[in-house]
């Protein structure tokens, strides 16, 4: 079978062949071989260690703890304040 190799450097085997994996192997004469290769994933050998950020509390939880009465502040500071959304319209409104 003749094939040509297209001005991207491609070849077209037909739709035989579409999806799978082929040993490309160039000799010194400058001929080419494609031989088909079917891929089988290697196990390893170590096994890998657990991860161990669950064995350790959430920081989450400890920044809050010490830092709960900047929160409560902040908290308190919040409630007053017009939320920024009525802020806009209010604006909006004034045409300012």
């Amino acid at each position: 079978m003749l094939k040509e190799v297209g001005a991207s450097g491609q070849i077209s085997l037909g739709k035989k062949y579409a999806g799978q994996l082929f040993d490309l192997q160039t000799l010194a004469d400058g001929s080419i071989t494609l031989q088909p290769v079917k891929v089988v994933p290697v196990t390893p050998s170590v096994q890998e260690e657990p991860a161990r950020y669950g064995t350790q509390p959430a920081p989450t939880a400890q920044w809050a703890e010490q830092h709960a009465a900047q929160i409560a502040q902040y908290n308190a500071w919040a409630t007053e304040r017009e939320p920024y959304s009525q802020r806009v319209r209010r604006w909006r409104s004034e045409g300012v």
